[in-house]
C-alpha cells in the first residue's frame, strides 16, 4: 500500500490562505489586547486546516498551533454520525470461532481515512486492541 502524501504547500492551501489573511489582518489591526478571534474567523481558518494540515495553516496565519488544532478536534466531534454509528468505542465483530492458528490480517480506517492493517496469528487480539485505541487516540 503506497504511503498517503499530504501537500505542505500548494495553490490551493494558498488560494485559501488568501481568502483568510485579509480579514484576520484587518481583525488584528482593530482588537483590543488579547482579545479572542471571533467565530466568524474560525469558521474560515479551521476548514483550511482540515484541508491542509494545522500546521502549514498556523504557521502562515501566526496563530497558536494547539488553539487551531483544539479548534479543529472541536468540530469534528460536533459533526452528527450516521444513524446507528457511534462517535467513540469499538464495534465488537463476534467470531464463530477463532481461525486455527492460520495467519489473517484485520483493516481498520476511521472517520477521516487513516487506515491500519493488522496481521494476525493466534492469540494476538488483546495487543491489536491496544494498538487500535492508542491509534485512534492519538488522532482524536
Amino acid at each position: 500500500m503506497a504511503a498517503k502524501k499530504v501537500a505542505l504547500s500548494g495553490p490551493a492551501l494558498a488560494a485559501g490562505l488568501a481568502r483568510v489573511q485579509p480579514a484576520l489582518a484587518a481583525w488584528r489591526q482593530r482588537r483590543r489586547h488579547r482579545e479572542a478571534i471571533p467565530e466568524d474567523l474560525w469558521r474560515l481558518i479551521v476548514p483550511l486546516a482540515q484541508s491542509h494540515g494545522v500546521s502549514p495553516v498556523a504557521r502562515a496565519l501566526r496563530l497558536n498551533y494547539t488553539a487551531l488544532q483544539s479548534r479543529c478536534v472541536e468540530v469534528v466531534r460536533k459533526v452528527p454520525m450516521l444513524a446507528g454509528n457511534s462517535s467513540e468505542g469499538f464495534v465488537e465483530v463476534a467470531l464463530p470461532s477463532w481461525p486455527g492458528g492460520a495467519p489473517w490480517s484485520i483493516e481498520l480506517e476511521d472517520r477521516r481515512g487513516a487506515k491500519m492493517t493488522v496481521r494476525l496469528a493466534g492469540g494476538e487480539a488483546a495487543a491489536v486492541l491496544a494498538v487500535a485505541q492508542g491509534l485512534w487516540r492519538q488522532r482524536s
